[in-house]
């Protein structure tokens, strides 16, 4: 399945934020020495990013799991 709509970010916080929000990950690549991490793109996506950059709140145990699950992508790649 090829997913057309996609928004990407090295931003490792970002990326945990989003995933704590519940946006999908496509794919983690290496880029320069840099992970990037691809999520399907989903009309909600530009507020997150915004609530991210304004401290918004989110589920502390949510947050804790998603960056535990995204360091586990980018130490197996």
């Amino acid at each position: 399945m090829q997913v057309k709509n996609t928004y990407s970010t090295v931003d490792f916080y970002l990326a945990s934020f989003l995933k704590a929000r519940g946006l999908k990950i496509v794919n983690v690549k290496k880029e320069n020495g840099r992970s990037v991490f691809i999520f399907e793109d989903i009309r909600e996506r530009e507020n997150c990013v915004r609530d991210y950059y304004n401290n918004g709140l989110i589920e502390v145990g949510k947050f804790k799991s998603a960056l535990q699950d995204l360091k586990s992508i980018i130490h197996n790649l």
